[in-house]
């Protein structure tokens, strides 16, 4: 929350008081404030300065789930008692806030409960999908409140000034104090260095098309606390940044203006992932499953879809669906007989209806895995069987047919025809190209792939092009902790040792065991041989 103060008041006094009262209850602010384009250097390109962190496509795609979330308050508080057993006083709070949630607006309870809004603020900046979705209710129910509330604040022009006092890291100030006119979002940070933010309504924007803004509100009269002067944002409020300046010793003011500007090249990878998630005519039920699987929660998607599997058991249709994709699931988690357990089970049920339209257009991509999985396990004789079920000629369906093709470039990869197996991973580039954005995550996997198999074939200086396609790529489509990002810069490392570039090898290697301890699923035992592997080159590099 931010305290909103007249512009044109004598009151400096007021100001720095609350400054301090800010920086010391910082672990209780509703909202805090989080640094877009984490970049080593001092950023000079102004377009760079204009894109978004990956992960606020994502906490967007997440905010819109949350806006459509059911009622499922018995869910939320069952997991909050739970975490809280040991309390008695909290556990009456939670039954308390079960019984007479309807009684108050969101925003009084969110005032009111100090574990409301400890849990969402956690949730919102760890993505704990599981405490999202049972909490959706609330976060939906709070932005339509402050929606409402925003069309009195408009209307009345009620807010002249803004400030805003908090601690934050040395290393997100520096960042933060080399974007000047970059841009910053509503979350939270640590404390270490005092910040006084200074915010000025821009009615131009404020006013303009106010459903496309994250609302924002004051809690004058509608806090649980009868005199409280807040400001409360939704999630992913933007502001730029406008300057930055010392006041004091370790005491910093930085001024910032909301703003509506977004990262274009983003934006179309958004839309794209949306229609994605969203597909007419498929099941939307598991939405946030499908978003699970890309930002590579897996353990979130397995929650997700064994809790949808009994959910409608006389569906056959749903029931291949969610059998699909937990096979899926299971096959990113490397559960090899999980996930044949899965497919198979999903094309069973699917040649029990028999319906030969249906059947083709719900099998196409559970033939498509199978064929992969059976080729990761070295049987290739199935998966060549598999991959015929997915054959489409590309002008009856170009995606299916880059699909097709990117099986065969994995089987013929598998099958040691490596020269066959690069021609046909460049065609399912080409084609990829054609209908998704230049920074959509299925074209870093081909060139990863395609970088792959250029390895094996000994041109290596077209492996490390392709791998850094890839990297490129995914930085600007993944989580910072998706593996995806941690394995490619392992396969940079083992090309760059292949050619004796011992330094440029350590340099991945590092990032690498840095992007795999981030990740939540990545396996203990490759991280280990991981580490194992940076140490023999810092030996080379010392023997040199």
């Amino acid at each position: 929350m931010i305290s909103s103060i007249g512009e044109n008041e004598d009151n400096n006094n007021l100001i720095f008081n609350q400054i301090e009262q800010n920086i010391r209850q910082n672990a209780n602010q509703a909202i805090g404030l989080q640094v877009f384009r984490a970049q080593n250097d001092k950023i000079t390109d102004a377009s760079l300065l204009n894109q978004l962190d990956t992960s606020f496509m994502y906490s967007q795609l997440i905010k819109e789930m949350l806006i459509d979330a059911e009622d499922n308050i018995n869910d939320f508080v069952d997991i909050c008692l739970a975490e809280n057993q040991d309390n008695q006083m909290q556990s009456e709070n939670l039954r308390s806030f079960r019984n007479t949630y309807k009684q108050h607006s969101s925003v009084w309870w969110y005032t009111k409960e100090s574990f409301l809004y400890s849990a969402v603020n956690k949730a919102l900046r760890t993505q704990d999908m599981t405490m999202l979705i049972a909490m959706g209710f609330f976060i939906r129910d709070l932005h339509l409140q402050l929606i409402e509330l925003q069309e009195t604040d408009i209307e009345n022009q009620s807010l002249s000034m803004l400030y805003r006092g908090q601690g934050m890291t040395m290393k997100d100030f520096e960042r933060l104090h080399q974007q000047i006119d970059g841009l910053i979002s509503a979350r939270d940070n640590p404390l270490h260095v005092g910040i006084f933010f200074c915010i000025r309504p821009n009615a131009a924007i404020t006013t303009h098309d106010k459903k496309s803004l994250s609302p924002f509100a004051s809690l004058r009269n509608v806090s649980c606390y009868p005199n409280e002067n807040e400001i409360l944002f939704s999630m992913h409020t933007i502001f730029r940044i406008k300057n930055v300046h010392e006041i004091d010793e370790r005491l910093w003011q930085i001024d910032l203006d909301f703003t509506n500007d977004q990262d274009q090249q983003l934006n179309i990878l958004l839309e794209q992932l949306r229609s994605e998630i969203y597909v007419p005519g498929v099941f939307n039920v598991d939405k946030v499953g499908k978003l699970c699987l890309k930002m590579g929660d897996y353990d979130g998607a397995l929650e997700v879809y064994n809790t949808l599997l009994p959910m409608f058991p006389e569906n056959l249709v749903f029931l291949c669906y969610v059998h699909n994709h937990l096979g899926l699931t299971y096959q990113h988690l490397d559960q090899i007989d999980q996930a044949l357990m899965h497919y198979e089970k999903s094309i069973e049920i699917r040649r029990s209806w028999g319906d030969e339209e249906n059947n083709d257009r719900y099998s196409l991509v559970t033939y498509a895995n199978l064929s992969t999985l059976y080729a990761e396990k070295g049987d290739l004789v199935r998966a060549r069987l598999n991959s015929k079920q997915t054959k489409h000629t590309e002008s009856e369906n170009p995606i299916v047919y880059s699909n097709h093709l990117s099986i065969l470039a994995f089987i013929l990869h598998a099958e040691g025809k490596l020269e066959e197996s690069i021609e046909t991973y460049r065609k399912v580039i080409a084609l990829r190209l054609e209908y998704l954005p230049s920074n959509h995550p299925e074209l870093s996997c081909e060139y990863s792939n395609l970088a792959v198999v250029y390895s094996e074939n000994k041109d290596y200086s077209s492996a490390i092009e392709c791998f850094h396609r890839a990297l490129d790529i995914a930085e600007k489509s993944l989580p910072d902790n998706h593996e995806r990002l941690a394995t490619i810069h392992f396969n940079i490392n083992v090309a760059n040792e292949d050619l004796a570039n011992y330094e440029e090898a350590l340099k991945h290697i590092t990032k690498a065991v840095d992007k795999a301890r981030l990740s939540p699923t990545f396996d203990q035992e490759n991280l280990n041989r991981w580490i194992q592997s940076m140490q023999q080159i810092e030996e080379k590099i010392d023997a040199h």
